[in-house]
């Protein structure tokens, strides 16, 4: 009859293994739940890591680009200033060169003009006298006189003439002269003032150039994401193999390198 005797305490034995059991298996559920959880944290903070790296390669890229955009704006504004000061400077020049050669031939002209007076003058006085001389010496007689005067009055013509002739061709040479003067010095005024455009013409499109030149090259220069790259191909593998989702429960997808695009 010993043999067939049940322990009452067997069912309570049974249910503490089961407790034990289950509190084992809740444990080890706990614990691969917290396993899970950090990761997720890992990778989050991983994640936040590598977008503020790029925001702030961005933001480091657009001042920069910025600056050069600035300072080569600056620099094609002090160009086209120091191109207009100098064309002002040459047109100043030229226009001062101008008053002076046309100072210069009205002068001249002035005084062509008072030697061919004081000649007329001269040559008027000179033929006065001789006919006062003449008369005199035809004083003498009548017939003689009226002859004497005759010639000198024949005389007097002829020096009135011959002076008029000179004054006339003295002017003539001298107009010729002013004439010659101011047609080189409008000359002279018209070359320096197409060299004074050109050489701004020049200055103008060389700054072009150089502007055109620099902006394309800074807006060509794409910005530099080594660290956030880096940072990306680092974590796309393990994203690939755990295939978790992440906080906002979607696939976040960080571009492989040399793939970046700045917004």
């Amino acid at each position: 009859m010993g043999r067939h005797v049940i322990r009452l305490d067997a069912g309570a034995e049974a249910e503490e293994e089961a407790l034990r059991v289950a509190d084992q298996t809740y444990d080890k559920a706990m614990n691969a739940t917290m396993d899970v959880a950090n990761s997720e944290l890992e990778r989050a903070e991983a994640l936040r890591v590598a977008t503020v790296a790029r925001a702030e390669a961005l933001r480091a890229a657009t001042v920069a680009r910025a600056d050069a955009l600035r300072r080569i704006s600056s620099d094609h504004i002090d160009a086209v200033r120091a191109a207009e000061a100098e064309r002002t400077a040459v047109l100043k020049r030229s226009e001062a060169r101008y008053q002076d050669a046309l100072v210069t031939a009205e002068e001249s002209a002035t005084k062509a003009v008072e030697h061919a007076y004081e000649a007329e003058m001269a040559a008027a006085q000179a033929a006065h006298e001789e006919a006062l001389r003449a008369a005199e010496t035809a004083a003498v007689s009548a017939i003689a006189r009226a002859a004497t005067i005759r010639q000198a009055a024949i005389a007097r013509a002829e020096a009135i003439r011959n002076a008029n002739k000179a004054r006339a061709e003295t002017v003539r040479d001298a107009t010729r002269l002013y004439e010659t003067a101011l047609d080189g010095a409008a000359r002279s005024r018209a070359e320096e003032l197409r060299e004074a455009t050109r050489e701004q013409d020049e200055a103008l499109y060389r700054a072009t150039v150089d502007y055109e030149t620099a902006l394309r090259a800074a807006q060509g220069a794409p910005p530099s994401f080594e660290r956030v790259d880096a940072t990306a191909e680092a974590m796309g593998p393990a994203q690939e193999d755990e295939g978790l989702p992440s906080g906002n429960g979607q696939q976040e997808s960080i571009p492989p390198e040399g793939k970046a695009t700045p917004s």
